[in-house]
């Protein structure tokens, strides 16, 4: 039995996932409780109360100690302090869209990256309740960068509640208050499926995140990424607002971060992750909460996640090196470009697909079938894209070449 206790305590899985993997002659019931009680003994406790009055735990099992050693590892890469100044004001400016925009997708928001760009560079007003909520969160985000030497308190914490909800609640007299009744988180068919900490008790929990947030003892350290995922968690689990809570809490996960140096987050959206996995983020919530209030699976996913997020915006930079490369090499072959097809050719390098068809670039760029045509084979007979068929239609790809 100690080597299936060593096993499920690495390859940390959840009371139905073990039972899938155990052999018949071991009963899951008579396991469990052993397997809970091994990894308590290996665990670490967070000085965080759980509403039964006792303390979140978890454990750095080796997988995760290897994923937080390789974040730091990728995180103090060179590559970051190289890129060029115009390069890294685009990258933080996308990423700041990227974040307002996927943080309130995860809220249910319906809008689009395009639009979110719209009201941040050519400040469009938001037409709508969504739109209103990813504006919003750039400009909590943008806070976050300008007050991030700032210690965490209360103050912060109900200024960045207050950004995030501007707008967009039923009785806007509760942004940047904490809640003054119950409140209970309900699924799609209306059942309450958890009932956070009454309000009575919010302040002083409140106060003790912070203390501990702000707690920097070397004798008691905790990894940056540790203590910013348990930040994260506790929030949502203490649900301190009416509305709001799950978008001030990636905000202040981020803030804690670049609170301490992990600058490279200013260039990628955690939340883009967290959306694309969102099923992965919530079972890791509801794992921690429904056994015995070890933390330890959300802290497994969000250093899974962190990393998907760096590996996206190491790539993101290349392409943006690559981008630059053949802009220059379009201009020393001195090929004259309308400003309508120098525009589109910057995006096009960037796409992951390095295609489009003609009745794309029209829709793109708000022109006629024939103007769409002719830059497009204008640019093709300038070397710069290539053209083939697919059917009945004609695809426009950048000329590897360059």
């Amino acid at each position: 039995m100690d080597k299936y206790l060593k096993e499920y305590t690495e390859n940390y899985l959840n009371k139905p996932e073990v039972g899938y993997r155990l052999p018949a002659e071991i009963k899951l019931e008579e396991f469990w409780p052993k397997l809970i009680s091994f990894r308590k003994q290996k665990a670490e406790e967070a000085p965080l109360k759980d509403q039964a009055g006792s303390r979140f735990w978890y454990v750095m099992t080796h997988p995760l100690q290897k994923k937080l050693h390789e974040i730091d590892s990728y995180g103090r890469d060179s590559l970051y302090n190289m890129v060029k100044e115009e390069i890294e004001s685009e990258l933080i400016r996308e990423s700041l869209i990227e974040e307002a925009f996927y943080s309130s997708v995860i809220e249910g928001a319906f809008t689009t990256l395009k639009k979110v760009k719209a009201m941040v560079e050519k400040r469009e007003p938001p037409k709508d309740n969504s739109e209103q909520m990813a504006l919003n969160n750039y400009n909590a985000m943008r806070f976050i960068l300008e007050n991030r030497g700032e210690e965490l308190s209360n103050d912060i914490i109900l200024k960045l509640h207050r950004i995030v909800t501007e707008n967009t609640l039923e009785d806007q007299e509760y942004a940047g208050k904490y809640r003054d009744d119950v409140v209970y988180v309900m699924d799609e068919k209306d059942i309450v499926i958890y009932a956070p900490p009454t309000h009575d008790v919010i302040q002083p929990l409140m106060n003790d995140l912070i203390g501990w947030v702000n707690n920097e003892n070397e004798k008691t350290f905790i990894h940056p990424i540790i203590k910013a995922s348990i930040l994260h968690f506790y929030f949502v689990y203490l649900h301190p607002f009416f509305d709001g809570n799950g978008r001030t809490a990636r905000a202040l996960f981020y803030y804690y971060l670049i609170k301490n140096k992990y600058e490279f987050f200013r260039y990628f959206s955690i939340s883009s992750i967290i959306s694309s996995t969102r099923g992965k983020y919530y079972k890791a919530i509801k794992d921690a909460e429904d056994y015995g209030s070890d933390i330890t699976y959300l802290l497994i996913y969000m250093a899974d996640a962190i990393m998907k997020a760096i590996i996206e915006i190491k790539d993101k930079i290349s392409q943006h090196y690559r981008r630059d490369y053949i802009l220059a090499k379009i201009s020393e072959k001195r090929v004259a470009l309308n400003e309508r097809q120098e525009k589109f050719i910057k995006k096009l390098l960037l796409w992951k697909d390095k295609s489009i068809n003609i009745k794309k670039y029209q829709e793109i760029n708000g022109v006629v079938y024939q103007t769409a045509r002719a830059d497009l084979l204008d640019m093709a007979d300038k070397n710069i894209l290539t053209k083939s068929k697919k059917g009945k239609t004609f695809n426009f790809s950048i000329n590897t070449d360059l």
